[in-house]
């Protein structure tokens, strides 16, 4: 339970430092008829759980928005990011973000959900108290919106666990805010 609770601490610090980077890094502007610039900034709201399938064994945390599965030491935190497209927050995944955090670039992958939803996917390693772990940050979305999957593992379990986040990814759908009802 201290691995997890370890775990889980890391992951709300990076998840923090990341919300940080991107709303300060990723500012829309627009010029108004009277020449002033606005600006928008993206925000981030807990997502519904129900945007993906989580795999088999993963239940709904009590400490953060996502699922964990306790017996593999992994997680999936999900955030909703409104205002920008994923196309705008992969401006934000350069090589100093990875330094920063300590993140060591595996791969980037486009993807797209069963829905026909597009994004990216980036798959990291870390090593936390001499254990690697595997991180992926999957941004899919539209135009205005972004699902933001964070799914952390111990390395060890990368075998088992990768088919099973190409699995969340198709199960990915954002469904229409509905505010005029």
């Amino acid at each position: 339970m201290v691995f997890l609770n370890q775990l889980l601490y890391i992951m709300k610090k990076i998840l923090t430092i990341f919300m940080l980077f991107i709303a300060t890094s990723h500012l829309i502007a627009q010029s108004s008829t009277n020449g002033d610039t606005v600006y928008v900034t993206p925000s981030t709201s807990q997502a519904d759980l129900s945007l993906i399938t989580p795999p088999e064994g993963f239940v709904v945390s009590e400490n953060f928005n996502g699922y964990i599965h306790y017996q593999m030491g992994a997680a999936i935190i999900m955030t909703l990011i409104e205002g920008t497209n994923y196309i705008n927050i992969s401006k934000g995944m350069t090589e100093e973000f990875y330094s920063a955090n300590q993140l060591h670039f595996i791969s980037k992958e486009k993807v797209e959900t069963d829905n026909g939803l597009k994004g990216l996917s980036y798959k990291f390693y870390f090593t936390l108290k001499e254990t690697d772990f595997i991180r992926y940050m999957i941004y899919v979305g539209d135009l205005n919106n972004v699902l933001w999957l964070s799914i952390t593992y111990p390395k060890m379990g990368d075998e088992l666990l990768s088919p099973e986040v190409d699995k969340v990814i198709q199960s990915i759908q954002l469904k229409p805010r509905k505010d005029e009802e």
